[in-house]
């Protein structure tokens, strides 16, 4: 099996949650984007993230469309092999 290997760039104050499953300190506003985000992404929860800085224009701004510090969430995803 081989794993597909995907960065997007997103808030980093999601990271507890998407990591951690820790919605401490998020109100509802922000786990509505961030569930909305993931499930539009289609790549399951992240597996790693890593500080990339202030970020004006984000993978995530369809649903949180502000400039934020971000953080870069790496997703690993199953290969389908034909």
């Amino acid at each position: 099996m081989q794993l597909e290997i995907y960065t997007l760039t997103a808030p980093s104050h999601w990271a507890s949650y998407l990591i951690n499953d820790d919605c401490s300190g998020m109100d509802d506003d922000d786990i509505e984007a961030c569930d909305s985000w993931v499930n539009w992404l289609g790549l399951g929860a992240p597996t790693d993230c890593a500080d990339e800085g202030f970020v004006t224009w984000h993978d995530a701004r369809k649903f949180s469309p502000y400039a934020a510090d971000c953080s870069t969430y790496t997703f690993l995803v199953a290969k389908q092999e034909a």
